[in-house]
């Protein structure tokens, strides 16, 4: 069998494309490096772009990561991309993920979570009415673990007529 022999230009092609991608690495390295040193250590990537106000970015990336990943906590995934498109109030999407977020957990949560999931379910659906009979519920009966959400559900109901990310910040 014959080596197959190669010419000095091709030699030379083949060092330089090889130099260009080793180049193009290091610094794609590098780029994505400094991207997220602004994060906390801890932090999930999709958090800084929810700072940022990028709530579809956030939605698609939580959506990409959820069909991708099947060991991923799609309960709290699914909340997140519900949360998402409320903030864009897209309604119908933050209703349908909302309920999905609950699918696979649904005899395992308590009944103070169930409250603040149908209120704010409540308010995706906008049913003024039902929202103000979970808000009721949580406001009187909740434990320091669920004060938030019962501040939440307040926002709400009192909000009503606002966007949801203008209603949540006003829970706060």
């Amino acid at each position: 069998m014959k080596k197959k022999r190669y010419s000095a230009t091709t030699l030379c092609l083949s060092k330089s494309l090889y130099l260009i991608m080793n180049k193009i690495i290091w610094v794609t390295f590098f780029i994505f490096s400094i991207k997220t040193f602004s994060q906390g250590s801890n932090e999930p990537v999709w958090w800084e772009m929810d700072r940022k106000g990028n709530h579809l970015e956030v939605a698609s990336y939580l959506l990409y990561k959820v069909q991708s990943d099947s060991t991923r906590n799609k309960h709290a995934e699914y909340l997140h991309i519900a949360r998402a498109y409320g903030y864009l109030n897209d309604y119908e999407k933050a209703s349908f993920y909302w309920k999905k977020s609950i699918e696979e957990n649904a005899q395992s949560l308590d009944e103070q979570f169930w409250w603040y999931h149908k209120g704010t379910l409540a308010f995706f659906e906008r049913n003024r009415n039902e929202l103000l009979k979970y808000c009721i519920l949580l406001k009187n009966n909740h434990s320091n673990y669920y004060a938030n959400n019962a501040k939440l559900l307040e926002a709400l109901y009192a909000n009503f007529d606002k966007g949801y990310e203008e209603a949540c910040n006003l829970a706060h």
